[in-house]
């Protein structure tokens, strides 16, 4: 879990330049009207705050699905696969952001390009015209906390991540993991951020999804490494409790309830 942290905590460090031209005209809505610099941070702590509220609930609900998956899977006598489809996907995100900024023609490329459903699309913008109807501080929690609906495809590939990360606790803290990534360049948007993003140029896109490469490759080795402890553990068990049941002989359970019934 922790190898997955640290790498969200480094992809989502490396992907915040996206975020800054995602989510940043909504961020500079947000803080505005922040006259002092106590106010402005007042502001930031809104916005902000609502969103990792929002991602932490999108996290964890991620994250009880994909635990969910896991128990269907082992009852039906497979290995859990949550992690595994997290994993893939995620490097199925990557692999495909290159293709499209590589204009390679291939099926690839169109991979996580969704449109979101138009009902969606009224409620964020219900949202945004509710928000501007705030006064500033209530104006900028709200639109933070719909930060977490608008389509981008970024933030969806970390969520994918959460619902592999095993339930919905480490399924939030995957998302608070990414939160904390995006904060530096959102906090300082507009200072040195153009400059910075200028300077690496057209690698930056491609930096960022060999990141989401990365990502899944290291979810995918946690599945592994479940695996192979999952194994482990089957094999001591079934080691230790000896021969093989005679077939003959009623198990416990079913000896106590005829008991009970004599």
């Amino acid at each position: 879990m922790t190898a997955m942290l640290l790498t969200v905590l480094s992809a989502s460090l490396l992907g915040s330049l996206h975020c800054a031209g995602m989510c940043g005209p909504f961020c500079a809505i947000a803080v505005s009207g922040g006259r002092s610099r106590g106010a402005a941070a007042l502001l930031h702590t809104a916005y902000h705050g609502g969103r990792l509220v929002t991602y932490m609930v999108v996290g964890a609900a991620a994250g009880a699905a994909g635990a969910l998956l896991d128990l269907a899977s082992t009852l039906a006598g497979l290995q859990p696969i949550a992690l595994a489809l997290a994993g893939g996907v995620m490097v199925l995100f990557g692999l495909a952001e290159i293709a499209r900024l590589r204009k390679w023609k291939i099926g690839l490329a169109k991979f996580g390009h969704w449109r979101p459903p138009a009902a969606w699309v009224r409620l964020v913008q219900r949202g945004q015209r509710f928000a501007a109807r705030q006064a500033a501080l209530p104006r900028a929690m709200v639109i933070g906390l719909l930060t977490t609906l608008l389509p981008c495809g970024w933030l969806y590939a970390f969520v994918v991540t959460a619902a592999g990360s095993g339930g919905p606790i480490q399924g939030a803290l995957v998302m608070a993991t990414f939160w904390v990534g995006t904060l530096p360049v959102l906090l300082s948007l507009g200072v040195g951020v153009r400059q910075l993003a200028g300077v690496l140029g057209e690698r930056l896109p491609i930096a960022t999804a060999a990141a989401l490469v990365a990502v899944g490759c290291v979810t995918l080795s946690g599945r592994m490494t479940l695996s192979a402890e999952n194994l482990a553990q089957q094999v001591a068990v079934e080691s230790s409790s000896g021969a093989t049941p005679d077939p003959s002989v009623l198990p416990p359970c079913c000896r106590a309830a005829l008991e009970a019934k004599k």
